[in-house]
């Protein structure tokens, strides 16, 4: 076996340690750097991810602030808004109730006026269906010599023949 054979011992302990500092150099210089370098960009991140979350939830409180803001002045504006229609419907239902009455009012002094006139003209026309009636009774009974044909009429229209 050639590794014990004492004439090339020395040599094959110089690449030895040759390999063995070679490779302690890179291992020491390269790659145990990035292994203890992982946990650190890790962290790094770790560490921007959950700014970036904390920068979003600030955001996100913002904007529901900022709705909670819009929603409460479109609620104000909305009441507002209905009860200025409110207050108009209001208005104009009295003003129709105000027209609505005048006109009944006007409809019914004119109802009055007509019920009056035709209560005046059956009065005028019963008083001279009776004042004939009358008359007829006086002559069937031969009493036309007391009682004449102008004692029967109403008032105002003796009073007229008699001009």
């Amino acid at each position: 076996m050639p590794q014990l054979d004492f004439s090339t011992f020395f040599s094959q302990a110089f690449w030895l340690v040759v390999s063995f500092l070679l490779m302690w150099l890179i291992m020491a210089r390269l790659i145990i750097p990035r292994i203890t370098e992982m946990p650190e960009r890790r962290q790094r991140k770790i560490d921007d991810y959950l700014e970036a979350a904390d920068k979003f939830k600030r955001s996100a409180e913002d904007a529901l602030e900022k709705y909670e803001q819009a929603l409460a002045r479109a609620n104000a504006l909305a009441a507002e808004t209905t009860q200025k229609a409110y207050a108009e419907l209001e208005n104009k239902i009295a003003e129709k109730e105000r027209e609505n009455n005048l006109r009944l009012e006007e409809m019914l002094a004119a109802n009055e006026r007509k019920i009056e006139e035709n209560r005046r003209q059956v009065m005028e026309q019963m008083e001279k269906a009776a004042a004939g009636i009358a008359l007829r009774m006086a002559e069937k009974l031969n009493l036309e010599n007391i009682v004449s044909a102008e004692d029967m009429l109403p008032p105002d229209e003796g009073s007229q023949k008699n001009e």
